[in-house]
Formats: structure tokens, C-alpha cells, sequence
């Protein structure tokens, strides 16, 4: 569960990763140092476990980034502190996101499979009756076979007029890790028409049923 607190210290963890693109073009050497200082302390931040505790070890970055520097013993000179404390904190969010969302995911296949369903629905978004005004998107998970219907709709890049697109990939049917994203099973579709659409992933769920 997020706070106020992480999402207004994301934006500026975000900001600093902004400020720390364009020295690698003009400081390359700059550049790595601040690289590997901010994974540094990202590393030290490896026990922090959650966003609310991550939000409390802002007080101490520049602590933080003082200690990753000797650890690895990279000078720290004229590095921008902040900004390396910054990426580094941003980095671990990036960890602990991805690892509640993997943790999201097992729980709601489990949850699938303790009711008895043979699908789980791993994701949905927006509305197909919108088109572009709100792009819709799914994944369908067959938690026998680990196959995954995925659907999207997209610009067209001739027109910018709505693509219905239908693929099928393959995911681990306990944590809806990606395995192969192009398993040979279905060939990808793409569908102007909003209902033609439907109907095929219907089929297209149905097939992959038996």
C-alpha cells in the first residue's frame, strides 16, 4: 500500500533520474560513478522491505550515499548527492514494486484456482466501447496451460484509427511470469471492428479450453 508520503518523494526520485540522463553524453566518467554509487545504495537499501519504510530512510540519504561511497570507495568529489540518493531510492522502488506485483499476481492465481476457475483474469484495463479515449487491455491466464490471451487495442500506425490486437503468449501458471512471448500458439490478430474483436477472442478462449 502506497501513502501520500512515497508518491510525493516519487516524483522527486523521478526528477532526479531526469537530471542524471543527460551527463552521459557530457561526463561519461560522471556518469558511471553516479551510476554505480546510486546502485550502491540501492543495494544497502536490500532489507527495506516496504514502501512506508523506504519513505522513512529519506531522512538518511545522504548518510546513505556517505557509506555506499566507502563501501565501493568511489569518490564522491562534485557527484550530486541528492540526485544519486535519488536514483538509488528509485531503483529500490522499482524492486519493491516489482516484487508486490508478483506477489499480487500469485495471490490472485491462487485465489482463481481455490475457487475452481480454469482462467484467471491478471489484468484489465479500460473500456473496448472508448477505443483510444480509453484503451482497453487484458490478460487472460488458462492456469492449466499457462497460456495467456492477451488483448490490446492500439493506434493504428497508418491512420491512428483503433487496432483490436489479440496475441497469446505463454506465462507460469503460478506467478504470471512471462516465459515465452511467442510460444507458437496463436498467431497475433489485429481487428478494426470493436465486436469482430470480441468474437474472435471468444473463440480464440474457447479453443484454448479443450
Amino acid at each position: 500500500m502506497t501513502t501520500p508520503e512515497i508518491d510525493t518523494l516519487r516524483i522527486q526520485w523521478t526528477e532526479a533520474e531526469r537530471k542524471m540522463y543527460p551527463l552521459a553524453t557530457v561526463s561519461p566518467e560522471k556518469y558511471r560513478q553516479l551510476v554505480l554509487l546510486a546502485r550502491e545504495v540501492a543495494d544497502g537499501l536490500a532489507k527495506v522491505g516496504s514502501f512506508s519504510k523506504l519513505a522513512k530512510k529519506w531522512g538518511d540519504a545522504d548518510t546513505l550515499v556517505n557509506e555506499a561511497a566507502k563501501r565501493i570507495s568511489v569518490p564522491i568529489g562534485d557527484l550530486p548527492v541528492e540526485s544519486v540518493a535519488g536514483v538509488g531510492f528509485a531503483l529500490r522502488d522499482a524492486e519493491l514494486r516489482a516484487l508486490a506485483h508478483r506477489q499480487e499476481m500469485i495471490d490472485l492465481i491462487a485465489a482463481s484456482r481455490g475457487r475452481g476457475d480454469e482462467w484467471a483474469q491478471l489484468h484489465e484495463t479500460g473500456d473496448l466501447a472508448h477505443g483510444l479515449l480509453a484503451p482497453y487491455s487484458a490478460i487472460e491466464l488458462h492456469l492449466e496451460s499457462g497460456a495467456a490471451v492477451v488483448s490490446s487495442v492500439e493506434p493504428n500506425p497508418v491512420d491512428g484509427s483503433a487496432n483490436h490486437v489479440l496475441t497469446v503468449i505463454r506465462m507460469d501458471p503460478t506467478t504470471g511470469e512471462p516465459v515465452d512471448i511467442d510460444p507458437g500458439i496463436a498467431e497475433t490478430e489485429e481487428y478494426r471492428d470493436a465486436a469482430e474483436f470480441t468474437s474472435a477472442r471468444a473463440a480464440l478462449l474457447a479453443r484454448l479450453s479443450h
